[in-house]
C-alpha cells in the first residue's frame, strides 16, 4: 500500500492519472477482501478502475459509484454490440480486443459515444484475452487470475489423422506489436487512448517504448511530414523483441508472419554472422553487421537447437571479424543476435534515475514596503494565494529584484517548473534570504495539497448478496451439435434442456428443433463465441428469425449477442466462458434480465457451495482452452478443409505439445476463428455431491462424440449411485478439480 500511495502521489502532483487494475475474477471467498480493497482506494483518489469482473462492476456501481470504471481487454469487447453493452452498464471506457482491425475499430468509434482504448505495443495473446483456459487447466495458474504461465510460448506440432503436418514450431507463439509506423492513421480512428503492454517487463523497456511513442505521437500532432526514423526502432528492438514485430491486427488478417519464427524470448538485432567454427577449440568467427562494445552480450542461433551466447569484454567495430569461444558446436551461417546493447540500457536508465517529469506552474508576485508579500500560484484551473512575512524597508542593503526572483523560483528539488513569472518588486525593502526560501516552500507545499486533495465518500458497509436458488432440485442439460448425438439425449427423461450449437445454420438447427418439440424438450439456441459487426450484418437476421419461433431461449457467450437479444422475452442463459465466479457478478447478471447461468469452469468446489440464483455447471466435456483469430489450418495451406469432425480420428487436426499431448482442433470457417480444445473430456468428480447439495443445472457438453459414446456417457452420469467416472472406449478423462 505505501508503495501504490508514492506512485499515486508522484503522478498526481506530475498531473498524470491512475488507473487501478483490479482485473482477476473474483472467488466469492474474496469478495469481502475486494470490498476493503476498493474502500481503500476510494481513500486514494484514483482516476478509475479496470475491471473484468461484473461482481467488481455491481460493487463499484453501488457503493463508490463516482470511481470511473474501464471494461478491461479481458471481458473480449470483440463488436459495437459489446460496447454498447459495457456502455449500459455504467462503463466508461472500453479496452478492445487486441484482434479488431482498424476498419472495425472506426466503425465502433463512429458509432457509439464513450471512450474507446486500445493496446498499440507489446505482447499479444494467441487467444482472445478472457477466453483462455490453458494456463489454467494444465498447470492450476490462471490467466483470468493473473498467473497465466504462458503456455502458447511452448513449441507444438500440427498433426492430421495422428501424422504431423509440418515441422515442431512456435506455433501459438505472436510477435509483439508495433504499431509507431501508423500512427497518424490510429489518431484519425478517433480512438481515446492507446495502451502500451509492459507488465513484467524492465525499466529500460518501458523507458525505450514510451519515449519512442511519445516522440512520434508528438510529431503526428504537429502534422509534419511522418517518417519513423529506423535508428528509433531499433532502439526498440534492441530491449526487447521476439525475432521482429507486427503490426498487430490493425491492418491485416492473421497470418503465420505474425508468429515468432526463432524464439519466443527476446532475440534482440542482428550483429552477425558465422562464418566459420572449429569444433576442436569451439572457437567462432563472426562477421560483425553492427558494433559490439564492453557489456554487450550476443546470442547465437543455433538451427533447431537451443541458442547459446556470451558477453562481450571489448570494444569491436562494425566490419570487424572476430573470434569468440562457446561451449557448444555452432553451424557455419548461424546468425548473432545482440540481445543486450549496454551502452543503450545505461542511456536509458539516465532517462528515468533522475526525475525530469515537471508541472509548469506561473507565479504572480507582488511586495510593498510596510505590506506582507504576495504570491499567487497558477496551476491549470488550481489557483492560491499565500500573504508572507512583512516586508521591511532596507536600512543600508536593499533586496533587489533579481534576488529575489532567485530566491523565490528555485524550484530544483519540486516536481514543478516556472512557467510564467509576474513580478512587482519594491526595490526599497529588505527580507532575509531564509525568510523567502520558507515563503517558497509553503507555496509549493499548498500547490502540491491541493493537487492531492480528493474528498473521498463516506465509508460504506458492505452488505452480503443473498442470491436465492430459484430453482428446486438438480436437473441435467445437454449442448450438442450433431443430429446423432440429439437424438440420444433428448430420449432420456432425464434430460431436461437441449442446448443445440447453432454454426450459422437454420436448416440444421430448425431440424434440431423439431425433434426436441417431438420429444417436449426446451430447445436453446447455441450462439457463437466471438460475433464480430460483420458476422452480425451477415447473419443479424438468421439470428433473430428464432424469435418468431416458441424456442426456450439462447446459450450466450459474448456481451453483444445479449445486448442484441436484451428485449427478447426468451430465456437468455450465460455460458461458462463469460467468467462467473462469485454471487456480485451472478446478482448483475440477473438484474440486466438474464435467465440461467453457468458457472466459470475455473470455480473452486468449495466456492461454489456459497453461491445462489438460477445457476448451472458443466460436468463433462471436451471445452475450448483456447478461442482465437489466428489459424493453423489457413497458415499450413489448409484453409476451410473440415475440422468440425473433431474427434473422427480419421479427418481430425490436432497440435501436440512437447509433452506429446494432443489438443484436439475446431475452426469457425464463417468467422475465421479456431478453438483448441482440451486434450481429455473435463469431468467433475463431485456430481452425486452436486445433485444432492446444490439446486440447478448439470450440462453435459458434447462435441465431437459419436451416438454409441454419446450414449455411454448419458448412462455413466445418470446413474445416480456413479460418483466416479470411468473411461468409455478408450477416451480417458480429466478431473475439473
Amino acid at each position: 500500500n505505501e508503495e501504490l500511495e508514492e506512485i499515486i502521489r508522484y503522478a498526481k502532483l506530475r498531473l498524470i492519472k491512475v488507473y487501478i487494475t483490479v482485473n482477476i475474477l473474483i472467488k466469492e471467498s474474496e469478495i469481502e477482501g475486494l470490498f476493503e480493497y476498493l474502500g481503500y482506494l476510494n481513500t486514494l483518489g484514483i482516476d478509475g478502475i479496470i475491471s473484468q469482473d461484473l461482481g467488481v462492476v455491481r460493487m463499484v456501481n453501488q457503493y463508490f459509484p463516482h470511481i470511473p470504471l474501464h471494461a478491461s481487454t479481458q471481458m473480449t469487447a470483440h463488436s459495437l454490440q459489446d460496447v454498447l453493452f459495457l456502455k449500459g452498464i455504467g462503463f466508461k471506457r472500453v479496452v478492445l480486443a487486441r484482434e479488431l482491425h482498424l476498419d472495425e475499430i472506426r466503425k465502433i468509434v463512429s458509432s457509439c459515444n464513450i471512450e474507446i482504448e486500445t493496446f498499440v505495443h507489446g505482447a499479444l495473446c494467441y487467444s482472445y484475452s478472457g477466453q483462455c483456459l490453458m494456463s489454467s487447466l494444465i498447470g492450476g495458474r490462471s490467466g483470468n487470475r493473473g498467473r497465466c504461465a504462458q503456455p502458447c510460448r511452448m513449441k507444438y506440432t500440427l498433426l492430421k489423422q495422428g501424422e504431423p503436418v509440418g515441422q515442431e514450431e512456435y506455433a501459438l507463439s505472436l510477435k509483439d506489436m508495433c504499431t509507431v509506423a501508423f500512427i497518424p492513421q490510429l489518431m484519425q480512428s478517433g480512438i481515446s487512448s492507446f495502451k502500451i503492454e509492459g507488465r513484467m517487463k524492465s525499466p529500460e523497456y518501458v523507458a525505450s517504448v514510451v519515449r519512442t511513442y511519445r516522440k512520434y505521437l508528438d510529431l503526428a500532432e504537429k502534422q509534419m511530414d511522418y517518417k519513423v526514423d529506423p535508428e528509433d526502432l531499433e532502439a526498440v528492438k534492441s530491449v526487447f523483441n521476439r525475432g521482429g514485430f507486427s503490426n498487430g491486427y490493425y491492418l491485416e488478417k492473421p497470418s503465420k508472419e505474425m508468429l515468432t519464427p526463432i524464439s519466443p524470448r527476446h532475440i534482440g538485432v542482428k550483429a552477425g554472422e558465422v562464418t566459420h567454427f572449429s569444433p576442436k577449440t569451439h572457437q567462432a568467427t563472426i562477421l560483425l553487421e553492427k558494433e559490439l562494445n564492453p557489456g554487450d552480450g550476443i546470442e547465437i542461433v543455433r538451427s533447431g537447437l537451443e541458442s547459446t551466447g556470451t558477453s562481450i569484454s571489448k570494444h569491436y567495430e562494425k566490419g570487424a571479424v572476430i573470434q569468440l569461444v562457446f561451449d557448444k558446436y555452432i553451424q557455419k551461417g548461424s546468425e548473432v543476435y545482440l540481445t543486450k546493447n549496454h551502452n543503450l540500457i545505461k542511456s536509458l536508465k539516465n532517462t528515468y534515475h533522475q526525475s525530469v517529469k515537471k508541472t509548469p506552474i506561473d507565479l504572480k508576485i507582488y511586495s510593498k514596503v510596510g505590506e506582507p508579500i504576495r504570491i499567487q500560484a497558477i496551476c491549470k484551473e488550481i489557483s492560491i494565494v499565500y500573504n508572507g512575512d512583512m516586508l521591511e524597508e532596507a536600512a543600508r542593503a536593499p533586496l533587489t529584484k533579481e534576488n529575489a526572483v532567485k530566491q523565490l523560483t528555485k524550484l530544483g528539488n519540486t516536481p514543478f517548473v516556472l512557467n510564467q513569472l509576474d513580478i512587482d518588486w519594491d526595490e526599497k525593502g529588505y527580507m532575509a534570504v531564509s525568510k523567502l526560501n520558507e515563503m517558497r516552500r509553503e507555496v509549493v507545499a499548498q500547490i502540491e495539497s491541493r493537487l492531492l486533495h480528493y474528498e473521498a465518500e463516506a465509508p460504506r458497509t458492505y452488505s452480503p448478496i443473498q442470491c436465492l436458488n430459484s430453482v428446486e432440485g438438480s436437473f441435467w442439460s445437454i449442448r450438442v451439435r450433431t443430429l446423432e448425438q440429439l437424438e440420444v439425449g433428448i430420449k432420456l427423461p432425464e434430460i431436461k434442456a437441449v442446448y443445440w450449437e447453432w454454426q450459422y445454420n437454420n436448416t440444421l438447427s430448425k431440424q434440431a428443433y423439431h425433434l426436441c418439440q417431438k420429444a417436449d424438450k426446451p430447445f436453446y439456441l447455441a450462439l457463437p463465441h466471438i460475433i464480430k459487426d460483420e458476422i452480425y450484418e451477415r447473419f443479424k437476421e438468421d439470428i433473430l428469425y428464432w424469435e418468431a419461433l416458441p424456442i426456450a431461449g439462447y446459450l450466450i457467450r459474448n456481451h453483444g449477442t445479449f445486448n442484441l437479444l436484451k428485449h427478447s422475452l426468451k430465456h437468455k442463459n450465460i455460458d461458462y466462458n463469460l467468467n462467473i465466479m462469485n454471487n456480485e457478478a451472478i446478482a448483475m447478471w440477473h438484474e440486466q434480465g438474464a435467465y440461467r447461468l453457468t458457472l466459470s469452469v475455473e470455480i473452486d468446489k468449495e466456492d461454489v457451495q456459497a453461491l445462489g440464483g438460477h445457476l448451472e455447471k458443466i460436468v463433462y466435456g471436451h471445452l475450448p482452452v483456447m478461442t482465437t483469430a489466428q489459424c493453423l489450418l489457413q497458415q499450413n495451406g489448409l484453409c476451410k478443409q473440415d475440422a468440425n469432425q473433431l474427434r473422427n480420428a480419421q479427418t481430425a487436426y490436432e497440435i501436440q505439445d512437447r509433452k506429446g499431448v494432443k489438443w484436439p482442433i475446431h475452426t469457425d470457417c464463417k468467422a475465421c476463428s479456431m478453438q483448441i480444445l482440451t486434450e481429455k473430456p473435463l469431468v467433475s468428480g463431485t456430481v452425486a455431491k452436486w445433485r444432492c447439495e446444490k439446486p440447478g443445472y448439470l450440462r453435459l457438453h458434447f462435441t465431437g462424440e459419436s451416438a454409441e459414446e454419446t450414449k455411454n456417457i448419458l448412462k455413466l452420469y445418470l446413474e445416480k449411485e456413479s460418483a466416479k467416472r470411468k473411461s468409455i472406449k478408450g477416451v480417458s478423462f480429466k478431473s475439473i478439480e
